[in-house]
């Protein structure tokens, strides 16, 4: 009785515990492989039984504890591409793989020649004079840069003095650092005979030093003014020789005597004056006023100033002289008469003034003698002062 009951209760607990045994290794086994189902149906517990149905005639009802366990959610897997090889590794029992492994040929790359090296600025440049701009000039510790002007420098400012050391040589600025921060900076302003030229110094690791920088002028004022020098000693004598020559135009038309006569004498103490006419130059047409001064005293005389002008005798009063404002011309001279000479001055006046009828000239002179101050008066219509 006893083993009975006993042979019972353990074929019970085997129908009860296989089925849970079963599904805890189902569920060990979907989550090592990815998408693997568990078999609704139980083990064959009746091997004898083809249909594995221990009763036809009942209706096999399904225990929840038992139902099919849904595929876990997992990525998406991307559709190979055409050139990937797709390699999948195989299960002994037929089971799916739970890794794909996705090996994709590597694309073909072009063969570029390599870039040719980036060579870095030398330490010797040359630029174009401007005026408005900045320009850079970089040194470095126990390094000296030179610095060639178009022209001579003569004024060098440095910002400060304590940190860079400028020296001039004619053309030729020497820069050089006398620190050893090497984050020190300042500027540096240089005036020549006719240009500016403004620096901003910094301090650069070695290597990126500049060694000699020349400056060249424009190119347009290098052909016009290629040798100043030159072209001012050239202006030089032609402005002399310009000179001389008018020199020479006036000696010429004073001793040449008046083109125009026309004679008003005026006498003084020992002086006499005398208008001796008009006459122009042949190059500018220009008209000039002939005057001779003589000289009938014993003492030397200096002219001074001579003067002329033009007038219109009043109708009403009689006498009375009406000047006109553009007939009025005057000149200053410094020039000393010996007793017994005669000396002949150019006045340059803009016209020939007309005398006659009640129009007329006068003439006046000016000069100093050892007694003083002597004036002498002459008019065209005769009278004498």
């Amino acid at each position: 009785m006893k083993k009975g009951f006993l042979a019972g209760f353990v074929l019970s607990l085997a129908v009860v515990l296989l089925p849970t045994f079963y599904y805890m290794d189902a569920r060990s086994s979907s989550d090592r492989q990815g998408k693997t189902e568990v078999s609704a149906e139980p083990p064959d517990l009746f091997p004898g039984n083809p249909k594995r149905d221990p009763s036809p005639s009942a209706t096999r009802a399904t225990d929840p504890a038992l139902a099919p366990i849904p595929p876990s959610p997992a990525s998406p897997v991307p559709s190979p591409a055409p050139e990937a090889d797709v390699l999948a590794p195989s299960s002994p029992k037929g089971e799916p793989a739970g890794e794909i492994v996705m090996l994709k040929k590597p694309m073909p790359v072009q063969a570029f020649p390599p870039p040719a090296p980036v060579r870095p600025e030398g330490g010797i440049r040359t630029r174009v004079y401007d005026p408005d701009r900045i320009y850079t000039l970089r040194t470095a510790v126990s390094h000296v840069t030179l610095v060639d002007l178009p022209e001579d420098a003569k004024e060098v400012y440095m910002g400060d003095s304590k940190l860079f050391l400028a020296e001039v040589f004619g053309k030729r600025v020497k820069v050089k650092p006398i620190t050893y921060n090497p984050d020190a900076r300042t500027n540096m302003i240089i005036y020549t005979l006719n240009k500016r030229l403004t620096f901003r110094i910094v301090m650069v690791p070695p290597g990126q030093e500049d060694d000699l920088v020349t400056f060249l002028s424009p190119r347009e004022e290098t052909v016009v003014n290629l040798n100043p020098l030159k072209t001012e000693i050239q202006k030089s004598l032609e402005a002399k020789v310009s000179e001389k020559m008018a020199k020479d135009r006036l000696v010429s038309l004073e001793e040449a005597g008046p083109t125009d006569p026309l004679p008003i004498e005026g006498r003084g103490n020992g002086i006499r004056l005398r208008l001796l006419g008009f006459t122009r130059t042949p190059a500018d047409a220009r008209i000039f006023a002939l005057f001779e001064v003589l000289n009938t005293g014993r003492t030397t005389f200096r002219v001074e100033r001579i003067r002329l002008r033009g007038y219109r005798r009043s109708v009403l009063w009689e006498g009375e002289k009406q000047w006109k404002e553009n007939a009025d011309w005057e000149s200053t001279f410094d020039r000393e008469i010996l007793p017994g000479k005669t000396g002949r001055f150019l006045l340059s006046v803009t016209r020939i003034p007309t005398s006659g009828g009640r129009r007329g000239l006068e003439i006046e002179l000016d000069g100093q003698t050892q007694a003083g101050t002597e004036i002498v008066r002459g008019d065209s219509g005769g009278e004498r002062h």
